[in-house]
């Protein structure tokens, strides 16, 4: 019974991430940009009042007039003020031949705000901490992203604080393996100076990545990452990806491809192949890889039908690297600010069990 609880706490832990509201297939509609409906650049996060608009148009089942807005209305904002924020909590369940086991999580209570002065925004967010014992109240609290964007021409933008990095598609679910698997999952985000050029047919980010200075306990890598994205056609998009990172025991590369498929406004594919070379200080370096890939069909406007699987192999010498899922579920949003997933997938992990294990979970969004 003790295994089944640590394996279902690691489960649930890598699900419980920073899931931010994205949605990288809106290339289907023609938008290929996250920075269209985001105040990121990069996506997630806070959205703008364009990208409420988007989301009552063509993203949920049924709407009524300004529904989307930001309390529904019922307080104006100031141009110069933005608010948001995301509650999220989730069922699991894991069977598997020898036990069973679930748990109810409440993954994010997070509250944002952003301030906007001439070519300047300043975002911050702040929410519950997920420690389960912190020494004082405050501890309680947590700002998982912070920054200030300046914005001088049309297309350029430079973003200092602590965010994630560009690298990849901006999927707000982590427990994939190109996130969750490459050690880009919950409490990840680090201090950041970004560059980016974003127009119509291209994107260009490049990353300073500085850790976390505030805590060095948690040595966090040091590096450089740059992706670039292009537009093909108006519904597809295609890119690279590449970081390299230091920190006190290794350093590694991690590059590959991506692609956003929009075949239709009702049918889309997600795919992303990352390749990593570690080199653990003192040990010889290994070569590894991880993939994800979604393919989604929207059965009437606001509900998704997908099948999803990943796959990461840390070291293609040692067979028992290998940690793989596959699956599919359903996505609905039936208003705007609600969204609800469930997901059935089999899992397994070599180095626990050569055995595929069940893993049911359902999640319920409520963003502002």
């Amino acid at each position: 019974m003790k295994r089944a609880l640590n394996i279902l706490v690691l489960i649930v832990s890598t699900i419980a991430g920073d899931f931010a509201l994205g949605f990288p297939e809106m290339i289907r509609h023609g938008y290929p940009n996250c920075i269209t409906c985001h105040v990121s650049p990069n996506g997630g996060g806070l959205i703008t009042p364009y990208g409420r608009a988007l989301s009552q148009e063509v993203l949920s089942t049924w709407t009524t007039e300004n529904e989307s807005a930001f309390l529904w209305s019922t307080v104006e904002l100031p141009d110069w003020i933005n608010a948001g924020g995301d509650f999220r909590a989730v069922q699991t369940r894991l069977d598997t031949p020898s036990y069973r086991s679930g748990k109810w999580v409440i993954m994010q209570a997070d509250a944002e705000m952003a301030i906007s002065n001439g070519e300047f925004t300043v975002l911050a967010t702040i929410g519950k901490s997920h420690d389960s014992d912190p020494p004082k109240f405050i501890d309680h609290f947590m700002s998982r992203r912070h920054y200030v964007i300046y914005h001088p021409q049309e297309e350029i933008y430079l973003r200092a604080g602590r965010f994630q990095k560009a690298f990849g598609i901006n999927l707000p679910d982590h427990i994939v393996s190109t996130k969750q698997g490459l050690g880009w999952n919950y409490g990840s985000e680090t201090y950041n100076l970004e560059a980016s050029w974003i127009d119509a047919d291209k994107d260009l980010f490049l990353t300073g990545v500085f850790g976390r200075p505030d805590n060095s306990d948690l040595d966090r890598e040091k590096g450089v990452a740059t992706r670039a994205g292009f537009n093909v056609g108006e519904n597809h998009k295609a890119g690279m990806s590449y970081f390299y990172g230091d920190k006190s025991t290794a350093s590694r590369h991690v590059f590959g491809p991506y692609a956003l498929l929009g075949f239709r406004k009702d049918l889309f594919l997600l795919a992303e192949v990352d390749f990593q070379n570690n080199r653990p200080d003192g040990e010889t370096p290994t070569w590894g890889w991880a993939n994800y890939g979604r393919f989604d069909y929207e059965v009437v406007q606001g509900l998704h039908v997908f099948l999803a699987q990943d796959l990461i192999k840390s070291d293609f010498r040692d067979s028992l690297s290998l940690s793989q899922s596959f699956g599919g579920g359903i996505q609905f949003f039936p208003r705007p600010h609600f969204e609800f997933l469930g997901s059935y997938q089999k899992q397994r992990n070599l180095r626990v069990s050569a055995d595929y294990n069940d893993f049911f979970w359902a999640m319920m969004h409520f963003y502002l």
